[in-house]
């Protein structure tokens, strides 16, 4: 009996810390009409704040922690507030964010013990803690997903073509990247690979790849250590004021707008 083998996805199925903290907040803090294209998690262990998401407000409060799902579009605020934060990302092969259909702030409860057994691990330094924080952030995600079944994102059934293409996007997500190329590293026809793509995602391959781009440009925007330079040649732009330009007609900011939009803990 066959047995089909998903390590490719399982291994694309990654989780991504862009930014964090732990901080302690006052009035000065807040944040108005935000889109991100990470999720950011909020575990808070004192204080009064709010998450606002359309008409809804989520009142922040020791002993829990928020989830803002990416491209969620939010404001908040608060009074004080102590809290461990992360940008997280976590991509999927068919999706640019696991989060990214969300669109509204959740929350659960989260013990003092636990966080405090969080912010060891994030003070620590040490890698057997890292991993142990990296675990309770997993826990976390899976956590949400079953409170408020975020199962009804499964893994879609692509023809074995189509996924190979979406796995090798992935991996090689550039500006100049063809379909050409990827039906060639196939050894498929390039018009056989663009219906494939068009009837079973939805989108000509050519905007996914130009989507995915710019989404992964404003994701390595939240990474300091990450030069406008640095991004542009991983991307594949021929020099960073190409890219740039490319980018403020895209998302209506210059890169450099759009990184300290993003670096609000």
């Amino acid at each position: 009996m066959g047995c089909k083998n998903n390590s490719d996805i399982f291994n694309l199925l990654q989780l991504e810390i862009s930014h964090s903290g732990h901080v302690f907040l006052d009035a000065t803090w807040q944040c108005i009409n935000a889109r991100n294209p990470f999720s950011r998690l909020y575990y808070v262990k004192s204080g009064n704040g709010f998450l606002q998401s359309g008409s809804e407000t989520t009142k922040m409060r020791g002993g829990y922690v928020y989830l803002i799902p990416a491209d969620c579009e939010f404001s908040s605020g608060c009074e004080e507030l102590e809290k461990i934060f992360f940008h997280i990302s976590v991509t999927v092969p068919d999706q640019y964010d696991l989060f990214s259909k969300v669109g509204r702030v959740c929350s659960l409860p989260f013990s003092e013990e636990d966080y405090t057994t969080l912010l060891k691990c994030y003070l620590s330094g040490n890698y057997l803690d890292m991993l142990k924080m990296k675990m309770i952030i997993y826990q976390t995600i899976v956590s949400f997903a079953d409170t408020y079944q975020f199962k009804r994102f499964p893994t879609k059934q692509y023809s074995d073509m189509v996924q190979k293409a979406l796995i090798f996007i992935q991996q090689n997500t550039r500006i100049n990247l063809s379909a050409t190329q990827i039906a060639t590293q196939q050894f498929v026809s390039e018009s056989k690979l663009r219906k494939a793509f068009q009837d079973e995602t939805g989108i000509p391959i050519g905007k996914y790849i130009d989507n995915l781009v710019y989404f992964k440009a404003k994701q390595m925007l939240g990474k300091k250590h990450l030069t406008i330079g640095d991004i542009s040649n991983s991307l594949g732009f021929c020099d960073q004021f190409y890219f740039s330009r490319r980018f403020k007609e895209k998302c209506g900011l210059t890169p450099s707008e759009f990184r300290r939009s993003l670096l609000l803990p």
